[in-house]
């Protein structure tokens, strides 16, 4: 996105033989600081990555800290093969373990999430603003109608309501995090990453072990079939999760750039003007918070899904008991 910007303001600065309008239009553009969308995505982001967050791990650590029955956990039991050997207040703590982990790592991605979102964002409603601080001068030179102009307000007006949401969802998953972490004022590290972490580059694969116990077996009591059919569910969702963060970045974000790039061709070729490419600025933003969205999803179904395979083993476990 930043060498898109450099070779858009050089040409901007380029084409003093160009057409009067089109001259104009980027004149503007540059009084009002239209091109600060990218000089302040540097900025901002180089910032983030600077500081020293809250890492998922160290939440976790934390939250099992204040929360498990660690006179009864066995460390290191969820590694063993088979989940029989425990006692029943063992197995009950290791399954309340993967509980916690999963809600936790919930609450975290959830946070990230928004925190990056807010950051894309902000690039859109900077283009809008551009937009319509443009429309505003144009306007008054007679370039543009008033229903131009109002129709350009009217989306000013709506984005800025958007990122007002946006950052009161952001707050309300702060606090929930909080909650969860039982912060109090001497936890000055509240901020987490700046980033979801990238999905794997294969999908999961269910173990042998793991199949057994998801299978419809030949126990039909009530609980053990709910437990099973739970596991399959969610396993199938991760797939389904899987497959779209995949195509998103493997597809979609590619096809996206390539389109932003054609668009400054076109630019450089003057077959579009200065809106056409602050509309470009605000889809790639949406693009990359749709895929935010797809990827946090996965992320958390990831996380569900071992804490349904553990929850699952530990069934077949005791139906081996019985």
């Amino acid at each position: 996105m930043k060498k898109f910007v450099i070779a858009l303001l050089g040409f901007v600065m380029s084409q003093a033989f160009a057409n009067s309008v089109w001259v104009e239009q980027n004149k503007l553009v540059g009084e009002i600081g239209g091109w600060r969308v990218y000089s302040k995505e540097q900025v901002t982001r180089e910032r983030i990555n600077n500081q020293n967050p809250f890492t998922l791990n160290q939440a976790i650590e934390r939250t099992l800290n204040h929360q498990l029955d660690w006179v009864s956990y066995l460390p290191g039991s969820e590694s063993i093969s088979d989940y029989y050997f425990l006692t029943p207040a063992q197995r009950s703590a290791l399954q309340k373990r993967s509980s916690i982990i999963y809600e936790t790592t919930k609450s975290y991605y959830e946070l990230v999430a928004l925190k990056e979102k807010l950051i894309h964002m902000e690039d859109v409603l900077d283009a809008v603003e551009a937009a319509s601080e443009l429309s505003a001068r144009m306007y008054k030179v007679g370039n543009i109608n008033e229903l131009a102009l109002l129709k350009q307000n009217k989306a000013l007006y709506k984005k800025r309501l958007e990122y007002k949401a946006l950052q009161g969802k952001y707050l309300e998953a702060k606090e929930r995090l909080i909650q969860r972490m039982n912060f109090d004022s001497r936890d000055v590290r509240v901020d987490v990453d700046a980033r979801l972490p990238e999905p794997p580059k294969e999908q999961r694969k269910l173990s042998a072990k793991e199949l057994k116990a998801i299978g419809l077996g030949d126990i039909n009591n009530p609980e053990s079939v709910k437990t099973r059919s739970t596991a399959r569910l969610s396993y199938e969702g991760y797939l389904e999760k899987y497959q779209g963060v995949k195509s998103y970045k493997e597809e979609i974000l590619p096809t996206q750039k390539k389109i932003s790039e054609e668009n400054l061709l076109r630019y450089n070729g003057m077959l579009i003007d200065v809106f056409h490419l602050l509309e470009d600025v605000e889809t790639q933003s949406k693009t990359v918070m749709d895929y935010i969205d797809v990827n946090t999803a996965f992320l958390i179904q990831s996380a569900r899904l071992d804490k349904d395979l553990m929850d699952v083993q530990m069934d077949f476990s005791n139906i081996n008991v019985r």
